[in-house]
């Protein structure tokens, strides 16, 4: 599966690395905006956590992360706005 070099999210360009990574499938760097995603891994496996570091960076690309506690409406709308039309973009480069 060819992974993309970045995907947009909420506006914001963030790139796409792959790379070994001892303790976890992947990782989202908010500083750097960029995504890392274990060179171990592969298939299914990969795109699942390319959709898991991509939900990381909607929350916190949009505020939601920073927050104390998570109130549901705003991680609600933070996935229909922000996360779901970043991957369906993602996923029709994917071809899944």
């Amino acid at each position: 599966m060819a992974i993309p070099k970045s995907v947009t999210i909420a506006g914001h360009r963030i790139a796409i690395k792959r790379q070994a990574l001892d303790d976890c499938y992947g990782q989202y760097r908010h500083d750097e905006r960029i995504i890392l995603l274990n060179s171990s891994i592969a298939g299914k496996e990969l795109a699942l956590t390319l959709r898991h570091e991509m939900v990381e960076a909607s929350l916190l690309l949009s505020g939601v992360g920073w927050c104390d506690r998570y109130e549901q409406e705003a991680v609600v709308r933070c996935m229909d706005e922000v996360f779901f039309p970043a991957w369906e973009r993602t996923r029709k480069k994917l071809k899944l």
